[in-house]
Order: structure tokens, then sequence, then C-alpha cells
């Protein structure tokens, strides 16, 4: 059997919000419709599911050369086939590479002057097109990969996203509002986001839309760590606190979880967000004696 080709066509660079200057952009890229390999010209189909990420070549401001990353999805083939939307933001580590890169004026300018950055599809030639590549197709514990229609539309799925992490979860809304939300069906997604300033608050306006719109099917639960207006009317402070005694004993507290979601025992809970705030939430969960129906995350 013939193993699929690996190769890199170029992406444009369409659209580049920045939500908070130096911290975190939404960056949109365009595939073309074909493109050409061997000599003639193959059509791009672009079938990756909600949850998953695809594979991009980025500059790096530290090594000065192209670098192979994943980047999640925060949008869905079904609502814009070819065009890919990620949410990036700066990690600040030391050795940090591509991920300040993106926060720059050289990736405005290039989107400005119809600049591009390479993505990654594969090539089969017993077939006669090209994939978008994705990184995974796998429902597990390690994956965020959206379950079938046949299941997620039944389900009660609580998705707790830290900052960036409401990347993977973006890409689950738009998706099941897409089929708006499995119709009749009893399903239910909530999607707590935890940010710290209003100003890094993503899609923030369309998501309350849309859970007014949908309300037996969809709630939002923005939550603000280190500043908000008078006026905010939504959640304020961390979600999981983390108490410890002298250094000896960790305890963690879920009331603030708890409250925006009661009945996290009877729903299937989905994490995304930096591994030592997953931890405390599993460990959380553990001293509460809450054991959700499933647990899956991704973390950084």
């Amino acid at each position: 059997m013939t193993r699929p080709r690996e190769l890199f066509v170029p992406a444009r660079i369409i659209h580049v919000e920045t939500y908070d200057p130096g911290e975190m952009r939404k960056v949109t890229l365009a595939l073309p419709e074909t493109y050409e390999v061997d000599g003639r010209p193959l059509p791009i189909r672009d079938c990756m599911h909600p949850g998953s990420a695809f594979l991009a070549k980025p500059f790096g401001v530290r090594t000065r050369k192209y670098r192979r990353r994943m980047y999640t999805r925060s949008n869905c083939a079904d609502e814009n086939p070819r065009v890919l939307e990620t949410i990036i933001n700066d990690t600040h580590k030391e050795k940090a590479d591509t991920s300040p890169w993106w926060q720059t004026d050289d990736l405005v300018q290039r989107c400005r002057t119809g600049g591009s950055i390479d993505v990654c599809v594969s090539y089969d030639e017993t077939r006669s097109e090209l994939v978008v590549y994705q990184n995974s197709r796998t429902v597990d514990p390690t994956t965020l990969v959206l379950e079938e229609d046949h299941e997620w539309c039944s389900m009660r799925i609580v998705a707790v996203a830290l900052s960036t992490g409401i990347t993977p979860f973006l890409a689950y809304v738009r998706y099941m509002q897409s089929r708006a939300f499995g119709g009749t069906a009893e399903g239910h997604f909530s999607l707590i986001v935890s940010v710290k300033t209003p100003r890094q608050l993503m899609e923030h306006q369309a998501l309350l839309d849309l859970s007014r719109e949908f309300p037996q099917h969809f709630s939002y639960h923005p939550v603000l760590t280190r500043e908000w207006p008078e006026n905010w009317a939504h959640g304020k402070g961390r979600i999981v606190q983390v108490l410890t005694d002298d250094g000896r004993d960790t305890r963690v507290n879920l009331a603030p979880l708890v409250e925006l979601e009661p009945n996290l025992s009877q729903c299937h809970v989905r994490f995304c967000g930096n591994a030592p705030a997953k931890d405390q939430l599993v460990l959380g969960l553990e001293q509460a004696q809450l054991v959700p129906l499933s647990f899956r995350s991704e973390t950084w």
C-alpha cells in the first residue's frame, strides 16, 4: 500500500485580528482550490474534524528558520472549506521561536501584501486529490476531536477553556451550530472560558448571541481573573482554586466551577489549557468525589 506523500502548499494570510497586542491573535489562512503536483492540478479537499490541528511552517524569530508547528483550528471545514482559522498566543518561554513571531508587525505586513504560510496536505498517488492534513482523527482521553454526530448531539458536554484553550471549542460550536445543535436532541454544550482581562475574550459577543439563540442547547460562561469592568455580569476570579496547608497538603476548591455547572457528574468534561491547571482540575474532581461521565483534555 502506497503511503500518502506530505506536501506543503502556500496558504494566503487573509486576516489578522489582534485581541491583546503582543499577546494574542487570531489568524486566518486560505488554501487554493487546486495545487499543481507533478505537472497536473489537483483539488484540495478539506475534511478536518472539529477539535483537530493542522500543520504549518511559520517563521522562527530566534532561529531565523521556518519551523513545523501544529495549530488547532478554531473554525470548521463545513463552514469554510480550505479557510483555516487559529488563535495563537505568545508563550513568553525563553526558547520560544515561532510563538512571538505571530504577534509581530511582520505578520500584519505579509497579510497586507498577500503573503502566505505553508500548510501541509497529504497526497496519495492512487487518488486524484490533496487532503488537508490533520493531527488526529481518534477520540481518546488525550485528544479533543469531537465525537461523531450521532453521539455528541445527545451528550451533555462541559468544556473548560483557559485562554487560547478556547480554540478547539470554537470549532465545536461552529460545527454544532451548522447542525442546529442536533435539532430536537437532548444534548447540551456548555463553554466555560477563563481569561485574565476583557480584551482577551475571544468571539465574546458572538458566543453571547449564540447562547441566547440556542439556550436549550448551548450556554456560555466567560470568567475574568485579573480585571473586569464595573458592570461585568459574569464570572470573576479563578474557577479552580488551589489551597495549601503550609505547603504540605493541597486542596482544590471547585466551588466556582460547580456554581457554573452544578451537575458535573452527569456531564462529559473537556479541558484545554496548561498542564498544571489540568492536574489541579483532576485532583479537585477526585477530592470532591465528582466523577464525570468522561474526561478528555489537551494541554501545553
